[in-house]
């Protein structure tokens, strides 16, 4: 870059017109991607319709469905478990009963007339304690969705303990046409089994999840390995890697999860839990390792992509637990004081209920003044809503955008230098300037 296009860089404001062609075009190309601005431009207002417009979308529907709380894990940080003074959050049913399932599927009938798809996620607890009511609802969800000509996709947040112990459960999976799971190892087996035990004898986990994972990819099924850290684990991250490696697991995406102490039943480990600023640094030294072993990056860096609202603030996106209670967000299931109604009787809603989804709805990063002025706001959108909102008191959470961006830049940067080295078309040419 000539020093002449670095002074220009530096400059608030400049006249385009009178720039030389071979400067007007380096300008082009920073306007493209919406580095540099006409005068005017309402970056602030381009952001609001974005985010808007995503947020109050209602051709789609998109389902969390739990259709039981209960789960064979006892995992030292689970948000779902109940503080001492609550009532259990599994609720009345342990697993979902009939007449929960037919309301869900008339709900899901009525808005087939107007939603052009319907997008299923299976959750719990841990799903596949009761497998047969998800193939049961999958066949008859899939047959409207056919009927009314409407998309249809799945996937399902599994510990994936129990895909080894029926030989046909991964098929009837496939024929379900879930496609993607999200399976958690917490590191190499010793780290893991000291937090993800089995429920009652504490018995170990990691070899039987380990199966279900390789399982899973040999019906050309789609995981997502998440790797949950606090201070406790965060070097155990990286072992876990020569593990994969050696199982031939090096094509499933990899992710680490930050582990936070949000709801009341997970305050014992908050101790434990790393600070956003020691979990970035963590994440970007397993990023780059995982670049250089070749292995798959899961969930990518958003940049230079806006990031649009939580599945949680959108319209037709609802969380279902076995008891047909509804709600917004998933640390929120089974919290019964915090539902916004239930499937079956959802026109007899109290006040209370709907002010509560009302308030998930209306929820945006723009009511504070910090997030506007921050320029981290287009890739970060205010970070977590339920954070913002109960965590932290109506305040939002800093991301990891805020101690990363530069690393994620010049990662991205370094990636794509690589792939014109190579010969292949860089990654940014095929995405949409948003």
């Amino acid at each position: 870059m000539k020093n002449t296009h670095i002074d220009l860089l530096n400059l608030q404001q400049f006249d385009y017109d009178t720039l030389p062609a071979d400067t007007k075009q380096f300008i082009d190309g920073l306007k493209q991607g919406g580095y540099v601005l006409d005068d005017a431009v309402d970056e602030l207002k381009i952001l609001k319709f974005a985010y808007n417009s995503s947020k109050y979308n209602r051709m789609g529907l998109r389902l969390t469905i739990a259709p039981t709380l209960r789960c064979n894990f006892a995992c030292n940080y689970c948000y779902e478990q109940s503080e001492e003074n609550q009532g259990k959050r599994d609720g009345q049913n342990a697993f979902m009963p009939e007449n929960v399932q037919q309301e869900l599927l008339k709900y899901i009938e009525l808005a087939a007339k107007t939603v052009n798809f319907v997008f299923i996620t299976w959750y719990g607890g841990e799903p596949l304690l009761d497998k047969e009511i998800i193939f049961d609802l999958t066949q008859k969800i899939i047959a409207i969705t056919e009927e009314n000509k409407i998309g249809y996709s799945a996937g399902m947040i599994t510990n994936g303990y129990l895909l080894t112990k029926d030989p046909d459960v991964v098929q009837k999976l496939k024929d379900s046409r879930i496609e993607t799971f999200q399976i958690t190892l917490d590191g190499p087996p010793a780290v893991h089994n000291s937090r993800r035990m089995l429920k009652g004898d504490g018995g170990p986990t990691f070899d039987r999840v380990l199966e279900g994972i390789k399982l899973l990819t040999a019906n050309e099924l789609e995981v997502s390995l998440r790797v949950n850290v606090d201070r406790s684990n965060m070097d155990g991250a990286l072992k876990l890697l020569d593990i994969l490696e050696e199982n031939n697991l090096k094509d499933i995406a990899i992710h680490l999860g930050h582990v936070s102490a949000d709801t009341a039943g997970c305050k014992s480990i908050e101790s434990s839990c790393a600070t956003m600023e020691e979990f970035t640094v963590l994440n970007q030294t397993f990023h780059e390792t995982l670049r250089q072993r070749d292995f798959k990056i899961g969930q990518m860096p958003y940049y230079p992509r806006i990031a649009y609202a939580c599945g949680a603030n959108r319209m037709n996106a609802f969380v279902l637990d076995p008891d047909g209670d509804m709600y917004k967000c998933w640390s929120e299931i089974g919290d019964k004081p915090v539902r916004i109604g239930n499937i079956m009787d959802l026109k007899q809603r109290g006040k209370n209920e709907r002010m509560h989804e009302i308030r998930w709805l209306t929820w945006e990063p723009f009511e504070y003044a910090d997030c506007v002025e921050c320029k981290m706001l287009p890739i970060c959108m205010g970070g977590c809503g339920y954070r913002a909102m109960f965590v932290n008191k109506d305040w939002p959470d800093c991301a990891e955008w805020k101690y990363s961006l530069e690393h994620y830049v010049r990662a991205r940067f370094n990636q794509e230098k690589e792939i014109i080295s190579h010969g292949d078309v860089p990654f940014a040419t095929n995405q949409p300037n948003l």
